[in-house]
């Protein structure tokens, strides 16, 4: 099997200025939660003394807050009455960032479903549901959500259509919203419930799970063994759909594609509820599509949000912090995306590090001519802490630092070589005389200098003193420095 393309954190922190429109059934899931320690008087039923009553969003809606945790651009089209679910369900959605563009189903009340739970027990499940389809006008104001969400530039944009059968989404709304996506080139991905795989004609990725597949397909099986695939593979990537991405649990989620088919193995760790794990894995693929990812790129990210949503019990949102935390966390300095000279981008990334309870070391300088007193320095200062950022002098800063001679190399090459010493993690570069405002935007937990400074001469340290860093002097190595070689390169050319 090819190896997969990688995912790297620029990916992740692409996402935003990415936009998606979200259209399908959401609903309102409520939790009344408590202990049973006696039957009622009344009939032979448990009594629930309540200690929790809690309200999450559900269905297309959790997809939607999971793609706005992305740091998407996100708008919900979807099916709501003006009751009290639908109020929630309004609060929710605003809190997550989430734009709502709520179509009227005529009398019908917001989807809603209430579990009562006693201990780990689920004892009941309520529905309140109206399954009655969009009239004509219903689904002509869906279009035109929808039309309104991408506005005048749907560059950067995807479709979710998030059908769970509950009457929204019927074959001619499906229809005009993908033939609505392809007439501006954005892709469509969706979470299917139809047994007809042609109802999704026009579709850029389309994401069942096994038991959905098979249901799609006329199959029954225990198990998604080659040939139950390759029979799926054949039913089901019909003329109109680009590519199919199969959920096998624990196996992982195969992508089928008309040329080629490639399984991308799970990233769950640990499983602790698999409740909305799909709109995890919809999130990721939708908000990596909207940026401009491959469809492989796109799946890998839904697997990983995927897995980690596994990971928490009941319905989880995961965000971009969580995505960029799995990239970085476990990753070697050698996988790690070594130079970023957007301070932002770099500040989010370090903020993923200590979050994640690693101490950051900070050291900077020109690094002309990188000798073996730099790297006993870099060295020292990754023995301090987990992760090591530098920051280097850009060529101006170092011609205004050390005179119009220097540097003898341009930042880029100096940058360059620093990103190959095993000891760092994250090289940037700062255009300033002092590395001061560069360590307020990265706040890390040490600053680390030469020995030929002392600790209350060192730009920064007050600042990192106040949020609770510090300030550590390595000894520097003697008679070694860049001049010291340069010096020799000139006698030995004469």
């Amino acid at each position: 099997m090819s190896a997969l393309p990688s995912i790297t954190p620029q990916h992740i922190l692409g996402f935003e200025g990415a936009r998606v429109v979200v259209i399908g059934d959401a609903m309102l899931d409520r939790y009344v939660a408590g202990a049973v320690d006696r039957i009622s008087p009344e009939a032979p039923i448990p009594v629930l003394r309540v200690r929790r009553d809690h309200s999450v969003a559900g269905g297309a809606a959790n997809a939607a807050m999971n793609i706005a945790a992305l740091g998407v651009q996100t708008t919900l089209v979807a099916a709501w009455a003006d009751d009290q679910a639908g109020r929630e369900l309004g609060r929710l959605l605003s809190e997550a960032g989430v734009s709502a563009s709520p179509v009227r189903r005529g009398a019908a009340p917001t989807i809603e479903k209430l579990r009562v739970v006693a201990g780990m027990q689920q004892i009941v499940r309520v529905d309140r549901e109206d399954l009655e389809p969009l009239d004509a006008p219903g689904v002509d104001a869906a279009v035109e959500a929808v039309r309104t969400a991408l506005g005048d530039d749907p560059s950067r944009a995807a479709i979710v259509l998030s059908d769970y059968a509950k009457g929204l989404l019927g074959d001619d709304l499906v229809a005009r919203v993908i033939d609505l996506a392809r007439g501006h080139g954005i892709p469509v991905v969706v979470d299917p419930k139809s047994a007809d795989i042609r109802k999704y004609r026009g579709a850029t990725i389309v994401k069942p799970n096994f038991s959905e597949a098979l249901h799609m397909s006329g199959l029954h099986a225990d198990a998604p063994d080659e040939g139950i695939l390759d029979v799926i593979a054949d039913r089901l990537l019909v003329d109109g759909i680009e590519s199919l991405a199969v959920s096998l649990s624990a196996v992982g989620v195969e992508v089928i594609e008309a040329s080629a088919r490639t399984r991308i193995p799970t990233r769950a760790r640990l499983v602790a509820d698999v409740s909305g794990a799909g709109d995890s894995m919809i999130a990721g693929i939708a908000a990596g599509l909207a940026s401009g990812l491959t469809t492989l790129q796109a799946v890998q990210v839904g697997n990983m949000a995927a897995g980690i949503a596994c990971g928490r019990p009941g319905t989880a949102v995961v965000s971009s912090a969580d995505l960029l935390n799995e990239l970085l966390v476990a990753s070697s300095p050698e996988e790690r995306p070594g130079t970023i000279e957007d301070w932002d981008e770099l500040a989010r990334l370090v903020a993923v590090e200590k979050d994640a309870g690693k101490t950051v070391v900070f050291a900077n300088g020109v690094f002309d001519l990188l000798h073996a007193g730099h790297v006993a320095l870099l060295r020292e200062a990754r023995s301090l802490g987990d992760v090591l950022v530098v920051g280097v002098n850009s060529d101006e800063s170092t011609a205004r630092l050390k005179g119009p001679t220097r540097p003898l190399q341009p930042q880029g090459d100096r940058m360059s070589v620093l990103e190959a010493v095993r000891y760092v993690d994250f090289v940037t570069v700062f255009g300033e005389d002092t590395p001061r405002e560069l360590i307020r935007t990265i706040r890390p937990d040490v600053i680390v200098k030469g020995s030929d400074y002392r600790p209350d001469q060192v730009v920064g340290g007050e600042d990192a003193r106040a949020w609770g860093g510090r300030v550590h002097i390595v000894n520097l190595l003697d008679g070694v420095s860049t001049t010291r070689l340069s010096q020799g390169q000139q006698v030995r050319r004469g």
